[in-house]
């Protein structure tokens, strides 16, 4: 049988969330002007939280402030590579890297699978030597530009999953041929923590349902 280990990104592989450092640090590197629309994000993570519109249009939104409507490969690729670079060197759980290295020492193929866009997830996971990566997908243009708008759903909660069983269904496995140790720090990935053989929840971050391993990486 099969070993798949999927992780989480945001405090569960990194300490700390990298959706808004990563806008900051594209505004400062591309255009430190762009700085100046830090209080319109802020009023605009305020506004979610009050459940006023969903992740999505934040996401694309944030986006555009921060980094441009549209961005020409070069440039995302250059900025990518220096979000990853900083993330790998300052931003990575002890715990995690650590839980990666047992995971490929039993022979598991590893998995980042995150709500985080495409834009940095796949580079980070390349650089930490995922196998694959499943963020949340952004449109293109016909010259390959990225574009600010999600491709699809966010992939978040019960998308995770389904998007997992679309991975499986491509590399011709079933359910059944695979043992699957799912982890994560948020409640979020219930549905896909309730369809893993182990599920590892990481941090203090929420409660545990029972079946739920609980793990702290930051130490």
């Amino acid at each position: 049988m099969r070993a798949i280990a999927i992780y989480d990104l945001d405090r569960t592989v990194t300490l700390r969330p990298t959706f808004t450092p990563f806008l900051a640090f594209a505004a400062r590197r591309r255009a430190p002007w762009r700085l100046a629309f830090a209080p319109i994000w802020l009023l605009a993570l305020i506004g979610y939280k009050l459940k006023l519109y969903p992740r999505e249009p934040l996401k694309a939104f944030g986006l555009t402030l921060f980094v441009g409507r549209r961005v020409p490969p070069a440039i995302m690729d250059d900025l990518a590579s220096a979000f990853t670079e900083q993330t790998c060197a300052q931003n990575i759980a002890p715990g995690a890297r650590r839980a990666m290295a047992a995971d490929r020492e039993r022979g598991a193929t590893l998995l980042l699978v995150t709500a985080a866009p495409e834009l940095y997830a796949v580079p980070v996971a390349r650089a930490l030597g995922f196998a694959d990566c499943i963020a949340t997908r952004h449109r293109r243009t016909a010259a390959g530009d990225w574009c600010a708008l999600i491709d699809g759903a966010n992939n978040y909660g019960a998308e995770k999953r389904r998007r997992v069983e679309d991975w499986l269904s491509r590399q011709g496995l079933k359910r059944e041929d695979v043992h699957i140790t799912a982890y994560s720090d948020h409640s979020s990935d219930a549905p896909l923590f309730d369809w893993a053989d182990d599920a590892v929840l990481i941090g203090p971050y929420h409660a545990a349902k029972s079946g739920w391993r609980v793990e702290d990486w930051r130490a």
